[in-house]
């Protein structure tokens, strides 16, 4: 049938309308995932590009959600492959004692327990002789990948000024509040930057940094924060973040829901803080960083913390509670990423549960919402670990599909950093 003119171009009209919408629909459901890494170019000289992204056009949205379904589609072809034991594997980071790999307990952690990551700490002997230089540090790295099924996370606590774990390979790094000092966030990111490199060339890929709790030099955390002014913490830290995630470390949040209003008594290392902070501060204080980058930067991790937020959950520890985690962090906040618990064997977290056991704790962590528990550091940990996950399974109390939640966040995140190639 003929049509006419004007009727040609009001389809054409309603065309154009249609495939916009769609256009602008595909756009957003790459911008909201939260997940995916913010991988920008670098400069010359090695050190990330500091100028401002350019706008981002409707086919670029395309592109970020084919790219994104691509890497889903290679995440769940690994997870097709997986047995129950190496997927909660994926959801424990242990720590170890010494520095010779083969006389350690990782080679037994990473070939027959399926651990997905470890984390490195000089207080555990870990950069002692032999793995002393970079070089030797390295290797230790490639041997621990030969004995894992899937590529693993490698993390250390690089924050730099008191929390400077890699002082041994290259000596004194600034603080938070140093970098604060300089007046300059280029200052930041490009020390986020120098941190990605020095990590790459000892085989880490995960820096549990940057602390963006809020709060002055004199409370808990000392010289280890930014600022006492929320923009100014999510300014500075979000710049060591691009940094370091612009050159493919994974970096991580810290400690969520907060720990800024602490003094140095309240120590979570020791015992089991509580911050009163009324929901509306928090909201103003301690949140504000986290909403800040995650929408700016889409940090890979943030790591929870073991400290009671009375608004948020008066009973029970932030890192355990599911109010805090699911609630708070997941819902509220709009974080999509991977969620790690800080140390397990803490004293705040044994003070709660009774014990030292490390398996209670990380089950709770699990059911909270968390995806990585950190705290296991002998074979015998990890085992009553994955029981105790196995338990909850048979018992109805956590789900496969839970598990396959976390561990797909995990994978997913690997595969985005090049981990898993």
């Amino acid at each position: 049938m003929q049509m006419s003119s004007s009727n040609i171009m009001s389809s054409s009209r309603r065309f154009i309308v249609l495939l916009c919408c769609i256009l602008f629909l595909l756009s957003s459901c790459g911008g909201s995932t939260g997940i995916t890494s913010p991988f920008k170019g670098t400069s010359g000289n090695g050190v990330a590009d500091t100028s401002p992204a350019a706008p981002k056009s409707d086919l670029n949205g395309i592109e970020t959600n084919a790219k994104l379904r691509a890497q889903l589609a290679k995440v769940d072809q690994l997870m097709q492959g997986m047995s129950l034991d190496e997927k909660l594997g994926q959801l424990i980071m242990v720590e170890y004692f010494g520095s010779n790999y083969a006389d350690t307990a990782l080679p037994y952690m990473v070939s027959q327990q399926h651990v997905g990551s470890f984390l490195y700490q000089q207080i555990n002997g870990n950069f002692r002789a032999p793995s002393n230089t970079v070089s030797t540090s390295k290797q230790f790295t490639l041997q621990a990948n030969s004995d894992a099924k899937i590529p693993l996370l490698i993390a250390v606590d690089q924050e730099g000024g008191v929390v400077n774990k890699l002082s041994d390979f290259y000596g004194d790094a600034p603080s938070a509040s140093a970098l604060t000092v300089t007046g300059d966030p280029n200052q930041a990111k490009a020390q986020g930057a120098l941190t990605a490199k020095g990590m790459q060339a000892l085989g880490i890929n995960v820096d549990l940094a940057p602390v963006v709790d809020v709060g002055p030099t004199s409370n808990l955390l000392q010289t280890r924060q930014f600022s006492d002014d929320s923009k100014t913490v999510a300014t500075y830290a979000g710049a060591f973040l691009d940094g370091l995630q612009s050159n493919g470390t994974i970096g991580c949040l810290k400690h969520f829901p907060g720990l800024g209003s602490l003094d140095g008594a309240s120590d979570p290392h020791t015992s089991l803080p509580v911050v009163t902070r009324s929901m509306a501060d928090l909201e103003k204080i301690d949140f504000a960083p986290y909403k800040a980058i995650i929408k700016q930067s889409h940090p890979a991790m943030i790591m929870s913390t073991d400290v009671i937020t009375n608004v948020i959950d008066p009973n029970t520890p932030a890192e355990l509670s599911a109010k805090a985690i699911d609630g708070v962090l997941r819902k509220e906040l709009g974080y999509n990423g991977v969620v790690i618990t800080d140390g397990l064997y803490m004293g705040g977290v044994s003070a709660y549960v009774g014990s030292r056991d490390i398996a209670k704790p990380s089950l709770l962590a699990i059911l909270a919402g968390n995806d990585l528990v950190e705290g296991a550091f002998t074979a015998s940990q990890v085992a009553s670990t994955i029981q105790a996950f196995k338990d909850a399974i048979q018992q109805g109390q956590l789900t496969v599909e839970r598990v396959n939640q976390s561990v797909q966040r995990i994978l997913l995140m690997k595969v985005q950093y090049g981990i898993i190639k």
